[in-house]
């Protein structure tokens, strides 16, 4: 198997050139970049911000599913040949990287995950399904996402010198709007997740996440399964269920029924506008949200 080529500022070499290094691949005189899904789009959108020159895309659009088991499509092979630089969330989300290895060998990675505090998946998983060995959905919690941010900043302004201080500039202002968000300490509260990013409420407001429902796209819990999971929120006096779109509410006001659990909708970050505000606004009302809550 290939070894990854990732890029950090202590592998770079400078270019005395007055603008970005251009890659031979692109006819266009521009930086193309390519971030691997939706969050890391976000965050990377955070720090280029207006910065002239650069083209920004995101590769998998949108979805509320889960990534792990993403294939290539024919777009994304055409974005990749011609991106300068590939910036990925990493952590294990993106097993698609062999194959986009076999096939672009020089491509150039940003792996954003170094740094960043990550959980265990075994603790809380409840049902079988992936098996990481880390939960990979670590953007969910905001320290983790100014480190991000602080990664794509130091690889960016290595590839491009003469931005250095607009990058700079840029996540400073996106990590102090992080620091700024809404804060809830929720004191241990017990909740279930019916989505891995967020498992991250541990660290973000003292949650205590009993287990995570895992739901693969079209497959709900079976009759056994389902009465096990009601079995575990009565045992343990569990008082909220955290749904993240329409089919786990549904699944999750049913075991509502059974319990005395209170079912709220909250955002993993997957989805949504390509806006550089979504992320401080998507956490803002997660917070707004828990606040109202039964556990509060």
């Amino acid at each position: 198997m290939k070894k990854l080529k990732y890029i950090f500022l202590s592998f770079i070499i400078m270019l005395n050139f007055s603008s970005c290094a251009k890659s031979v691949n692109s006819e266009s005189s521009d930086m193309n970049i390519v971030a691997s899904f939706y969050p890391v789009y976000i965050i990377a959108q955070n720090v280029i911000g207006g910065a002239e020159g650069i083209n920004l895309e995101n590769m998998a659009q949108p979805q509320t599913g889960c990534l792990h088991d993403y294939q290539l499509t024919s777009g994304d092979m055409r974005k990749l040949s011609n991106a300068d630089l590939f910036i990925i969330n990493g952590g294990g989300m993106e097993n698609f990287l062999d194959n986009a290895l076999e096939l672009f060998p020089g491509l150039n990675i940003i792996d954003t995950s170094v740094g960043v505090t990550k959980l265990d998946d075994s603790a809380h998983e409840h049902e079988e399904g992936h098996s990481h060995e880390s939960n990979s959905h670590f953007w969910i919690y905001p320290e983790n996402a100014a480190v991000q941010a602080r990664n794509i900043c130091e690889a960016l302004s290595a590839l491009c010198p003469d931005m250095a201080e607009i990058f700079k500039k840029n996540t400073e202002s996106f990590t102090s709007r992080i620091s700024s968000l809404e804060s809830a300490n929720l004191d241990g509260a017990k909740a279930v997740v019916f989505n891995e990013a967020f498992e991250y409420f541990e660290l973000t407001y003292g949650l205590d996440i009993e287990f995570c429902v895992s739901m693969d796209e079209n497959q709900t819990p079976s009759a056994k399964e389902l009465a096990e999971i009601i079995s575990s929120v009565k045992a343990e006096d569990i008082r909220l269920l955290i749904a993240a779109d329409d089919a786990s509410k549904t699944l999750a006001d049913t075991i509502a029924r059974e319990t005395e659990a209170e079912v709220i909708v909250l955002d993993p970050i997957l989805a949504g506008e390509y806006s550089s505000d979504r992320y401080i606004e998507a956490m803002n009302e997660n917070t707004r949200v828990l606040k109202g809550s039964v556990i509060s």
